[in-house]
């Protein structure tokens, strides 16, 4: 497949009625509980993006927030961006939707998928083709099995030792974090975010699902462009004010009920919010400034 063909089959697999599709699927399988069935998604786009749900549900909202309708315009941008640039392997990046052609043939070969609920958790806009999701407890983290599940507290420095050694005895020189453009450390235990100022190249960081409340250490990290920070304990994010270069910015499912150092970002392109009590002036306030916002 060449760069044209790509970049058009793109555009059509994210369509307002393609996503709308996928994502009411994911949400019945989810409403009903068909973690094993998820997870079955979630393995077929494996090549692209490591996702994992649990048997109680846990890793869904990464799952979910890939196809949410809401974010569309963001796809296309991107998408037409590094078609515009020549950047197949950059489009590729993006070529997961294709592998869901047939994600309510999947569906169905679950037995029980035919006893779904399905009263609605998401309400019709009778204006606009789409929806937006009308129950928000959906995406918010399950605290019980959080606890549950925690065994350790861990800093970023120690989560890093412990996904490359598999514990946490052996050192690992800091200044090799220096090399990294990027770090997935999505649902890694990390309660405190020592270590990762020594990330002064990095441009994406995936610290979903984790219990981190304090962002202070990332102010010198200043070549972020991407940063995803769903499902965490954040109330604060007066630290977001200084990564300047901030294009995406991912915090769904915090204690966060002030926005306004967002509004110092230049060059923020995109922001998800759902999961946090925003006074809508403020949101309306960041979509002004050009942001597209999911809240």
């Amino acid at each position: 497949m060449d760069l044209i063909t790509l970049h058009q089959n793109l555009l059509e697999a994210y369509s307002s009625k393609n996503l709308n599709n996928i994502s009411l699927t994911l949400l019945n399988l989810y409403k009903s509980e068909q973690y094993e069935t998820l997870q079955r998604i979630a393995d077929i786009i494996g090549d692209f993006i490591t996702i994992e749900i649990d048997k109680e549900g846990k890793g869904f909202s990464k799952l979910m927030m890939l196809y949410h309708p809401d974010r569309m315009d963001f796809h296309l941008n991107e998408i037409n961006r590094l078609a515009a640039l020549g950047d197949f392997d950059g489009l590729l990046g993006h070529a997961h939707i294709l592998k869901l052609e047939k994600i309510e043939e999947i569906a169905s070969a679950i037995e029980s998928y035919e006893d779904i609920d399905y009263s609605p958790v998401y309400e019709w806009d009778p204006d606009q083709e789409g929806f937006h999701i009308e129950d928000t407890n959906l995406f918010e983290p399950r605290t019980d099995v959080k606890n549950r599940r925690r065994h350790q507290e861990l800093t970023f420095y120690d989560a890093v030792k412990l996904r490359e050694y598999g514990h946490t005895n052996t050192d690992y020189p800091t200044y090799y974090l220096e090399d990294w453009e990027e770090f997935e450390m999505t649902a890694s235990e990390i309660t405190d975010l020592e270590g990762i100022q020594y990330c002064i190249h990095a441009k994406i960081f995936d610290l979903s699902e984790n219990y981190i409340s304090d962002l202070a250490p990332l102010e010198q990290l200043t070549a972020i462009e991407e940063l995803n920070l769903a499902d965490n304990r954040i109330g604060f994010i007066d630290s977001l004010a200084f990564l300047k270069n901030l294009r995406v910015v991912i915090l769904n499912n915090n204690r966060i009920d002030d926005i306004s150092p967002l509004f110092l970002l230049s060059k923020l392109e995109y922001a998800e919010l759902s999961g946090n009590k925003i006074h809508s002036s403020q949101i309306q306030k960041l979509r002004a400034a050009g942001v597209e916002v999911v809240y």
